[in-house]
This record gives structure tokens, sequence and C-alpha cells, in this order.
């Protein structure tokens, strides 16, 4: 089994932990223009790589 830190995409709970938000608040920051998430039906995947690079293009920005 993949741990967190081999893993390019994260499920909500995951991403929530790494960036050390609720799930909730992760679960609306998918439906964000520009987030970096896939949806699948209901299941959503966070591309790892690009939260890091988001995160740090919106830090100034309020949500």
């Amino acid at each position: 089994m993949n741990t967190i830190d081999e893993k390019i995409g994260l499920n909500i709970k995951e991403a929530s932990k790494l960036m050390g938000i609720n799930e909730k608040l992760m679960s609306e920051l998918t439906h964000v223009k520009g987030f970096p998430c896939i949806k699948f039906k209901r299941r959503t995947v966070i591309n790892k790589l690009k939260l890091q690079e988001w995160f740090d293009k919106n830090s100034s920005r309020y949500f």
C-alpha cells in the first residue's frame, strides 16, 4: 500500500491532513476554479504536486 508521501493523487481526507485544514473546507476548495483536482463522479482526486503550487499562488486570497 502506498503512503501519502508516495502518492500523486490525494483524496479529500489526505489533502486536508496535508494542508492542516478540516475536510469540509477542503471539499469546498475543490469547487474553486483552478483548484488542482479531478472529479470522477462522486470521487475527487487532488493533484499533490500541483497543490503546493496552487497554495503558493493563492496565499493572499480569502476564501
